[in-house]
């Protein structure tokens, strides 16, 4: 299911859109983002109420994922004033992401891959092993990672993503940093099919993502040495621009 484009004179999002459109709403998402406490005469009869939460019958796997089914959601309330569009799950290419969005300044869609921390490095190998591979044959998307886990969490993630040199745009952020930190990519991807060899070759621009202000390569050096992360990649035909930042706050 797909919202429609987002306009200046669109209504605040309702719970029931929530539910619509991702399948799943706690009881504590419904009392933090729409005053609303759930109780047995409210709850929808299309809708079952399982461990505090609301679930879409045919969504419900039995209660399946239900951490990582928050974390989708708390997105989709987050994201819902800043995109143009919303498609929970189903297939992109051969790519299964979580959800597929449209950003008002990117061409192409962004598709959101959700960390719960509980993923595995084998699990997050196979996954983006899949990205790589169709980044390089169609490479007109984007990938953004959402995160829930800490600075040590949200480095590795980076480490994992590095290395696999992804032919395409990506974005790595706590989900606490999701409506400061929506990226705004304005080139396009490489056309893609000799990134590695081309790598070693391309030049290396950095970027602070918190302002996108410019920052040398020693300055760059340095900063990662300190702790810092590339939390976004952006491939042009200019070359390679990383963002680094501190990683998330408040922990």
């Amino acid at each position: 299911m797909t919202t429609p484009p987002i306009t200046p004179d669109q209504k605040p999002l309702s719970w029931q859109q929530v539910i619509d459109n991702t399948g799943y709403l706690s009881f504590e998402q419904a009392k933090r983002h729409f005053g609303l406490v759930v109780t047995k005469d409210i709850a929808p009869q299309d809708v079952i109420v399982f461990h505090n939460a609301l679930w879409q019958r045919d969504k419900f796997h039995r209660g399946a994922h239900e951490r990582h089914r928050y974390l989708v959601s708390e997105s989709y309330i987050r994201l819902y004033p800043k995109i143009m569009s919303w498609q929970f799950a189903g297939s992109y290419y051969r790519l299964c992401p979580d959800a597929v969005i449209q950003l008002p300044l990117y061409p192409y869609p962004v598709l959101l891959e959700m960390d719960t921390g509980k993923e595995t490095a084998k699990q997050w190998r196979s996954k983006l092993t899949a990205y790589r591979l169709e980044a390089v044959t169609n490479p007109h998307f984007a990938l953004w990672i959402i995160a829930t886990g800490g600075p040590l969490r949200l480095k590795r993630l980076q480490e994992w993503i590095s290395q696999y040199q992804l032919a395409c745009s990506w974005h790595l952020c706590h989900l606490d940093e999701v409506q400061s930190h929506v990226p705004h990519w304005h080139s396009l991807p490489l056309p893609a099919s000799a990134v590695d060899q081309q790598a070693k070759t391309m030049r290396h621009h950095y970027y602070l993502l918190s302002n996108r202000q410019p920052i040398s390569s020693l300055e760059a050096e340095a900063k990662l040495k300190q702790g810092w992360i590339v939390g976004a990649k952006e491939i042009t035909t200019d070359g390679v621009i990383s963002y680094l930042s501190p990683g998330p706050k408040g922990f």
